[in-house]
């Protein structure tokens, strides 16, 4: 190499160094503006709400709130904090998800986890010492609610081989955000001693939830509390007492109704009730002899024609029916027809009626055959009314059937339920009812005939790795021949 060589290498060197130094902070710089460009995209996914950013693919919506919730939840006008205990790394998915919903759907909404670890004394402020791990506590800062984890979960064991698990969690947390924020509780009472029949757990968690409380009255030991916003008379099987009684009992419903008082009342055919009947005609109601039978199949259950599938009628004046599913089925069992007596001084409206193939039994319990005989009553009939005295304000409904509210029903009918919130909180003057439906934690499984069977089994076992083989055969001859 000539000293002219050498020259031009080492005076190049330096050009070709500083090219390359060039290079490698240009690429910096591009490395480092990328870096930050991800932080800000992040930070800003993370600003807007989960609703936009999660999706809930389980078959059961469990990570997504009812319609109801997000009601309850956007017409919230106070601030409700709520707490998940819960320690660090155990927390429930299902949970964390639907708290988040909830905060999204409401500014009045927000929740924060206390580790009772790191804060053991945290929960005994609110008498929750006892909860399970994974418990809620919601404090609308005028009153709070706990919540214990172990009832966000209902195991149903209606198969006696098997059972499901159903989670719960949303209608807990939505009634309590209700009942927080609604303001004080509209009281029930229930009578008693005339073998009436008791209200069901499940209702009575219904009522509640819906921020109802019911609580017992014997009117041979008691008068109707002034407190009263609503009277329960659920199928007595005998007469109120009057005049002629020890106890005035019908005294005290005329009493309580002539100052705006509400009624539900339940009867079954099976039993005479004449005192409190007048009170009934008052109202310009009075029972249909019999017991109804569907000459329509398709308002009745599996062919027995005295289990009813009524029709929901929707009124213009009563509320009983707002906000409920009026798809959701109904049964009416061994039911009576109600006759509406047009009253210039009661405004009365059907609540449920049959088709107009139905017809009544006179012969009522005593009914040989459910066939249709000389004597019997055309239909159609109303299985459930609301009515009022437009003078004094005094509300009743009155439904002709006396098992409508039945734990094991409500398994398969929970429409049954639905609609007698639904009355109690328009007695009330609630605006709807909040129930929601606990939700499936396991998807249904897929069911495949015998034959489509063996037709997969044969595409996934012989055609697709035959195709396989084949099209990698002839890639491979392919490149080969080139």
């Amino acid at each position: 190499m000539n000293k002219e060589s050498k020259l031009r290498r080492l005076f190049a060197a330096p050009a070709d160094g500083g090219r390359i130094f060039r290079n490698g902070l240009y690429s910096t710089a591009i490395l480092a503006a990328a870096v930050v460009l991800v932080i800000l995209i992040n930070l800003i996914v993370q600003a807007i709400p989960t609703t936009y950013t999660e999706f809930d693919l389980s078959e059961g919506g469990l990570y997504t709130l009812s319609d109801t919730s997000v009601q309850v939840a956007e017409g919230l006008t106070q601030d409700v904090t709520i707490y998940y205990l819960c320690e660090t790394g155990s927390e429930d998915a299902i949970i964390t998800r639907l708290l988040d919903q909830y905060a999204a759907s409401s500014s009045h909404i927000h929740w924060e986890q206390k580790d009772p670890a790191l804060y053991p004394t945290f929960a005994a402020q609110y008498g929750a010492e006892q909860v399970s791990g994974g418990s809620l506590i919601l404090d609308a800062g005028t009153g709070s609610d706990v919540l214990d984890a172990v009832d966000f979960y209902v195991y149903d064991y209606s198969d006696y081989y098997n059972y499901s698990v159903r989670f719960d969690g949303e209608q807990q947390i939505t009634s309590s955000l209700y009942r927080l924020t609604s303001g004080e509780a509209s009281q029930a009472y229930y009578t008693t001693n005339h073998g009436e029949r008791a209200l069901s757990d499940t209702l009575v968690d219904a009522l509640e939830a819906q921020n109802i409380q019911p609580q017992e009255v014997n009117l041979l030991s008691s008068t109707i509390p002034e407190d009263c916003d609503l009277l329960i008379i659920n199928c007595p099987a005998s007469d109120f007492t009057g005049p002629e009684g020890a106890v005035d009992e019908i005294g005290m419903l005329e009493e309580y109704l002539a100052a705006g008082g509400k009624v539900l009342l339940t009867t079954d055919a099976y039993y005479s009730t004449p005192n409190l009947d007048a009170v009934m005609a008052e109202f310009g109601l009075s029972r249909v002899d019999g017991l109804i039978v569907e000459g329509d199949a398709n308002h009745s259950l599996y062919g027995y024609s005295y289990y009813l599938l009524p029709d929901y009628a929707i009124t213009t004046e009563s509320t009983a029916l707002d906000g409920l599913d009026t798809s959701a089925y109904l049964l009416l069992q061994m039911a009576q027809g109600i006759q509406i007596t047009q009253n210039d001084s009661v405004t009365a409206e059907p609540l449920l009626t049959t088709s107009s193939a139905a017809y009544s039994k006179t012969a009522g319990y005593e009914m040989t055959t459910t066939d249709k005989e000389e004597g019997d009553i055309d239909g159609p009939f109303n299985l459930a009314v609301w009515a009022q005295n437009d003078t004094t304000g005094a509300q009743v409904i009155w439904v002709g059937c006396s098992n409508m509210d039945d734990d094991t029903l409500y398994m398969s009918v929970p429409g049954n339920c639905d609609f007698l919130v639904g009355c109690a909180a328009s007695l009330t003057g609630q605006s709807s009812d909040i129930l929601i439906d606990a939700k499936a934690l396991e998807a249904d499984q897929l069911t495949i005939p015998a034959g489509t069977a063996t037709v997969v089994g044969l595409v996934f076992l012989l055609a697709v790795p035959a195709g396989l083989l084949i099209a990698g055969a002839v890639v491979t001859i392919r490149r080969r021949r080139r």
